[in-house]
């Protein structure tokens, strides 16, 4: 072989080496991508959430309507606590999750493993049929019907 060809070939295992690097680096980085979209769109649900409930405080008593909030697709359900009424549970996983951090959050979406912005404190004031009250995300939305019920008592979630 003359040292000009073996030279060519030295060339080309470099440049498959850097072109094989690229194409990891980069898929790496599109999944990584597609983990943020879904972060977005819970934060954006959180800000959304409580624009809608600031939103019915304000308007006069008695008036009502259904809302419908985006979520990544992987998430079951939302679930709402009252902390003032809220009881442990240590049987009920989920019941002593909320319990534990009652002080600091009371939105939780669940599975709550699934993102790192899992759990958002409402300021607004609401009011739940059940404690915790768990509504069931369907295909990447859900559904809630928001109640005026005065200021004293807030907003009313079903």
């Amino acid at each position: 072989m003359k040292r000009g060809q073996t030279q060519q070939i030295f060339v080309w295992l470099v440049v498959l080496v850097v072109a094989v690097s690229i194409l990891f680096f980069g898929i790496k980085l599109i999944k990584k991508a597609e983990g943020l979209k879904d972060e977005v769109l819970i934060i954006d649900f959180f800000n959304d959430l409580d624009k809608k409930l600031s939103q019915y405080y304000y308007l006069d008593k008695g008036s009502s309507g259904e809302e419908r909030f985006l979520l990544p697709n992987d998430v079951k359900k939302v679930c709402f606590t009252n902390p003032d009424t809220l009881r442990d549970n240590p049987r009920d996983r989920e019941v002593h999750y909320f319990f534990q951090l009652k002080d600091f959050s009371n939105v939780f979406i669940m599975p709550n493993a699934l993102y790192e912005n899992n759990r958002f404190k409402l300021e607004t004031k609401f009011k739940i049929n059940s404690n915790p009250f768990c509504k069931t995300a369907v295909g990447g939305s859900l559904s809630l019907e928001l109640e005026n019920l005065g200021v004293s008592d807030g907003v009313k979630i079903k």
